[in-house]
């Protein structure tokens, strides 16, 4: 048998204001990683089987024929409209896990099913696969204890290969060979001996991307916008300051994106040249604006809406409309997020979103955030609330941020007087 390992040399990815640092070598057997919410299991989970790249280091195979990435959240994965068709688009026979699935399920639709039927549905189709590598993010959730029994069983057969276990669970779990924390992004022995190189993080001013204070990053959008909707001219200086502000570490949003909104743009910008003219300069004028928007938003900071209202309107007021601002960001965030799972799921399968998966990828995405709307709305019932909250809000001022925001007021009345 040829010996296999996966080797994480030096690893290091920024997530925000955390830094993923693993330098490990896996073989053969099961390694358990724990840690708490946000430690950076899941993306540790994503660096090691390749669907994120690391910003520095490198992830090496040797042996390994075949790999498999298991996500923490089972819905992801479907990318068929029947349970039996899901089971095929595994590479398995339905026959082959009768056991676990049974007939009388295999006609149903996958989204039908509870989260805990959806977990044994993936898990019993991917040992079924028998992976020479397999890395499981919170395999246990959602499974009874006579599945969690079942699948530790299962795993104890995987010892000629490599199973790395990405898990909160305590009670129910396999036997294994080596066992690591995550703390703060970097991964250690259970013992507290490190097993990667530790990185010291900036200063947070050093590592702020988008003004610190929620409500000149606002400002900064409308002064901006305004500028550019008014002429060409305006949308010129606009562009020079996004030139300017966004040289250093500042990220476009994904390219998809982008394509998408381009097309948005030069279609009505065509037509209306070619009807009334005027077309060029709306594509250039709105290009400006949902860049610099898109720029200034790519990062989604939970409370920065629900500061800006509370501060502007008060608690009465601004509260209620602080919470729906805040709740339909984070529905576009979580969008995004959803969309780049959705798509990692495709891939472990081997397969692309296109014609022919769309309509199961578009029912996940749609299903998904119906069921996260019912859950908050039902959190919010059970709170009782009904109207208004109690809020301070809190903002971090940098010196580059009013600087920044004196610039795009400056455009915004350059614009007015000159432009308009």
């Amino acid at each position: 048998m040829v010996d296999m390992e996966l080797i994480a040399d030096a690893l290091i990815y920024r997530q925000g204001d955390m830094t993923i640092a693993a330098d490990h070598r896996f073989v053969p057997g099961t390694t358990l990683i724990t840690g708490r919410i946000g430690s950076g299991k899941s993306t540790l989970s994503l660096l090691l089987s390749g669907q994120v790249k690391p910003d520095t280091g490198t992830i090496r195979r040797s042996g390994i024929e075949s790999e498999i990435l298991s996500l923490q959240f089972p819905e992801y994965h479907i990318t068929k409209t029947t349970v039996a068709d899901e089971i095929r688009s595994w590479g398995v026979d339905p026959n082959a896990i009768l056991t676990v699935i049974p007939e009388a399920m295999w006609r149903r639709d996958p989204h039908t099913l509870s989260r805990g039927e959806l977990k044994r549905l993936n898990l019993a189709c991917i040992l079924a696969r028998d992976p020479d590598l397999l890395i499981l993010d919170e395999p246990f959730s959602s499974l009874d204890a006579d599945m969690k029994k079942w699948f530790c069983h299962e795993l104890q057969k995987r010892k000629e290969r490599i199973t790395i276990i990405f898990t909160h669970e305590r009670e129910i779990i396999p036997d294994s060979d080596e066992r690591f924390v995550m703390r703060d992004g970097q991964l250690e022995d259970a013992g507290g001996s490190m097993q990667s190189r530790t990185i010291a993080c900036p200063h947070p001013e050093e590592t702020q991307s988008r003004f610190g204070d929620g409500r000149l990053r606002l400002l900064s959008v409308i002064c901006l916008s305004l500028g550019a909707f008014i002429s060409i001219g305006g949308a010129l200086l606009a562009f020079v300051w996004w030139t300017v502000v966004a040289q250093k570490g500042r990220r476009l949003p994904d390219k998809r994106l982008l394509a998408a909104l381009g097309v948005l743009i030069l279609v009505p910008a065509v037509v209306t040249e070619i009807l009334v003219g005027g077309g060029i300069s709306y594509g250039i004028r709105m290009g400006v604006i949902l860049l610099i928007s898109f720029w200034a938003y790519a990062e989604f900071r939970g409370g920065d809406m629900l500061d800006i209202f509370v501060w502007f309107f008060g608690e009465r007021f601004g509260f209620d409309l602080g919470l729906a601002a805040e709740m339909t960001l984070q529905s576009f965030h979580l969008a995004g997020s959803d969309l780049r799972e959705i798509q990692r799921a495709f891939s472990i399968k081997g397969m692309q979103i296109d014609y022919k998966t769309i309509i199961p990828a578009a029912l996940t995405l749609l299903l998904l955030h119906i069921r996260r709307a019912d859950e908050t709305a039902n959190l919010l019932a059970i709170r009782g609330f009904q109207s208004g909250g109690t809020h301070k809000p809190k903002f971090s001022t940098f010196p580059k941020d009013v600087i920044m925001t004196i610039f795009a007021v400056l455009i915004a009345i350059l614009s007015l007087i000159y432009f308009w």
